[in-house]
């Protein structure tokens, strides 16, 4: 028996080959990066992450409105104005799944049914 690798009498492989294809999600994250509550998944429509909770959309709608804010505010400045944006792609990405389109979102829908 080599070292690191399970003694194959044991059928160790061959349940945990069994369990990952269950729920083999192809490579997709079904949780989010920080936390365990998903703000925002794939999108129905189109590519890309849309809200999937009340947190999600309120970081949304506050990203907008300080958006609007620092443009009238600060007119010249053009960092100024796309900050609240970075920061909505950064939250998206850190508390939600991988991006992506119907495909995806429905192998999202499947494995949060399967898993409970």
């Amino acid at each position: 028996m080599c070292k690191g690798r399970p003694d194959r009498s044991t059928g160790i492989e061959e349940r945990l080959l069994r369990r990952t294809r269950r729920h083999d999600t192809g490579g997709m994250r079904t949780t989010p990066l920080i936390g365990e509550k998903v703000w925002f998944g794939p999108r129905r429509l189109g590519w890309g992450l849309s809200p999937e909770s009340i947190e999600g959309w309120l970081v949304s709608a506050t990203a907008v409105a300080l958006t609007f804010v620092a443009a009238r505010t600060w007119p010249a400045h053009p960092l100024a104005r796309r900050l609240p944006m970075i920061a909505l792609v950064v939250v998206a990405v850190t508390k939600g799944t991988s991006p992506g389109g119907r495909r995806t979102r429905s192998a999202l829908v499947a494995t949060r049914a399967t898993t409970g």
